[in-house]
């Protein structure tokens, strides 16, 4: 891949660190931009109202200005999560500015969440932004990325269904999950707790979706059991569930709650793990899917999923027979699979923590996922997908600077004319059918540069000895161009892009120089002031197609005020040897048979190309 890639959330670490950490080991620059750490994030939800308000704030407003900055500064693939959930809609809507791909990551599919989890109505307002958002995002982003197949099946039915997207699980790391690589004698006071016990751990969010209520009920009904039994019980979560149950269980001996834990504590807590619970509500089947849950398969634990059986999370339990699959509010299901494994470890447990490790390694492990993430961005950074706020955005500058420009040269047009009328004759305006966007053919404009030819002067050789002072002046100072504003107010054309060549050449390009039909033409583009004329054709193609993976108002700004530059100096008006490009013979021709010394014969002319008024437009103009 030519472009980094840069995945912005409001805290960092975690998944989204180690997806970062194996697209740079297949040598795709990437990293992580968030506007707090893990560590400052988990201080912060740990201290208070005051300390969580604070913590959302600078995620609502500081992620979105920060992921805009390092948009601006680098040239990368953008991979915006949906915390903000605002966050992706944001970079889709500001792209016309900074240029660059957007493929959001739906972690959590909001306004569905909070819906879900009691939290927000549908009719209220931030359900209908936030399902804007979404059909907003959908629409327009180059690519989505769901990190469920049921959650992408729902998304798509309510939103729309992106032009292209694609599931791709959180995953986990097996090498930093490796059960034998974690081996070892306690390290802290939590692991000598746990010591040649069974061990059960919640890790992670404990938020409005999740079925804290079935956990809080169901360890008390395993403890009456089973009251003797060498069992802990561990909770590392935060968010609003965490009192309730603090409240249920915080008193019993068997249960230690502790905030989350660090990156090697979560670690080596996990891979001491027999039983990871991971609990969804019933209405959040198809909006969330516990991460937990792959961490804690990575790490040989299996999975005690308290969740809906058409939901994500239980099609992963069932369909790798890695775990217990108990629903919503089924209290007793859920002690009886944790007494279950106390009871039958060899046969009930230790089958289905196998079943999840080897899950993790054969499917789910970040190497295999990561691989599949670089295929997806490579197609994303072409930038195939219609940009409808950036070409609203451009027809905005191209009309506002065209009518002004048109009305600011409207003497240096008088004079062109005359002196084109006195030294080419008449027609004074040179029309040619040219292609424009999707190789539509429109009828381009621009003042004569060279006489009409006499009777032997039938060839691009006689270009130079046609070619008029007052044309050549022309040419070096780009007036000839002026009238082709008039098609930038018409709409066929933008004041930037790839310059418009002839109708001939379209089944000549390759594939990927066609792209640069992706756009409407230009009066002058990124070829133009990294080269003009003084270019091979293969150079020029390949800045045209530049141009459209990167386009954005920005870039076109600093193209106009480039060609102004560029005109000053008289920069690349032709090529070395030629007073015009030679012909394009084809992709992979090389230069010397497209001069017009070449014995190829260029495809015959229309009618009109070969008449007076059109002698002199086989050739590129800068």
């Amino acid at each position: 891949m030519k472009r980094s890639v840069l995945i912005s959330s409001c805290v960092g670490g975690g998944p989204m660190e180690r997806l970062a950490r194996e697209l740079s080991a297949r040598e795709v620059s990437a990293r992580v931009s968030a506007s707090l750490g893990p560590e400052q994030w988990r201080a912060l939800m740990a201290s208070g109202k005051a300390g969580r308000l604070r913590g959302r704030l600078v995620s609502l407003l500081g992620t979105p200005l920060l992921a805009l900055r390092d948009a601006f500064a680098e040239d990368a693939v953008l991979v915006p999560t949906t915390n903000p959930f605002f966050l992706p809609a944001f970079l889709v809507a500001t792209r016309f500015l900074h240029g660059r791909p957007v493929v959001p990551l739906v972690y959590d599919l909001y306004p569905d969440a909070l819906e879900a989890g009691g939290v927000a109505s549908s009719t209220g307002l931030m359900a209908r932004v936030a399902s804007a958002a979404n059909h907003f995002t959908f629409r327009n982003a180059d690519a989505v990325v769901f990190i469920g197949q049921g959650m992408g099946e729902h998304a798509r039915a309510r939103y729309g269904t992106p032009r292209r997207w694609a599931v791709l699980e959180t995953g986990a790391d097996a090498n930093e999950l490796d059960p034998v690589a974690l081996a070892g004698p306690p390290e802290s006071d939590l692991e000598r707790f746990i010591a040649d016990k069974l061990v059960i751990s919640y890790v992670g969010n404990a938020g409005h979706v999740h079925d804290v209520e079935t956990l809080a009920a169901a360890v008390p009904a395993l403890l009456a059991q089973r009251p003797n039994a060498a069992v802990a019980i561990v909770i590392a979560a935060s968010g609003p569930g965490l009192a309730r149950l603090r409240d249920a269980l915080g008193h019993l001996a068997a249960v230690r709650i502790v905030p989350p834990l660090a990156d090697r504590e979560w670690a080596r807590l996990l891979v001491r793990t027999h039983i990871s619970v991971a609990t969804l509500k019933p209405a959040a089947h198809r909006t969330s899917i516990p991460s937990k849950a792959l961490s804690a398969m990575g790490a040989g634990a299996a999975i005690l999923a308290i969740a809906p059986a058409d939901s994500d999370l239980g099609a992963l339990v069932t369909g790798h027979g890695c775990g217990w699959l108990v629903a919503p509010g089924d209290v007793e299901g859920a002690a009886k699979a944790m007494v279950d494994a106390l009871d039958r470890p060899d046969e009930t447990l230790a089958p289905r923590r196998r079943a999840a490790r080897a899950a993790v390694v054969e499917h789910y492990d970040l190497k295999i996922l990561a691989a599949r993430w670089e295929r997806l961005l490579a197609e994303a950074s072409r930038r195939e997908v219609p940009d409808p706020v950036f070409d609203l955005a451009q027809r905005v500058l191209d009309v506002a600077v065209a009518s002004f420009a048109l009305l600011g040269v409207g003497p240096i047009l008088a004079a062109g004319a005359i002196a084109t009328r006195v030294t080419a004759g008449a027609p004074v305006l040179f029309r040619q059918e040219r292609p424009g966007k999707h190789g539509r053919p429109f009828a381009m404009k621009k003042f004569r540069s060279m006489r009409d030819p006499r009777e032997h002067e039938t060839g691009p050789e006689f270009d130079a000895v046609r070619l008029t002072r007052v044309g050549k002046l022309m040419r070096a100072t780009s007036v000839d161009e002026l009238p082709t504003l008039l098609s930038v107010l018409s709409g066929d054309m933008s004041l930037v892009g790839p310059r418009p060549l002839l109708m001939r050449y379209l089944p000549r390009y390759s594939p990927e120089q066609n792209r640069r039909h992706e756009v409407k033409p230009g009066v002058t583009g990124w070829a133009q002031v990294n080269g003009r004329n003084a270019l091979s054709w293969e150079e020029k193609f390949t800045h045209d197609v530049w141009y459209v993976e990167h386009r954005s108002v920005l870039l076109d700004l600093a193209i106009l005020a480039q060609t102004v530059s560029k005109v000053l100096f008289r920069d690349g008006v032709s090529q070395a040897g030629h007073a015009t490009m030679p012909e394009f013979m084809g992709a992979g021709v090389g230069v010397a048979s497209q001069g017009p010394e070449s014995k190829a014969a260029p495809a015959s002319k229309s009618p009109e190309e070969r008449s007076p008024a059109h002698v002199g437009s086989d050739r590129e103009v800068a």
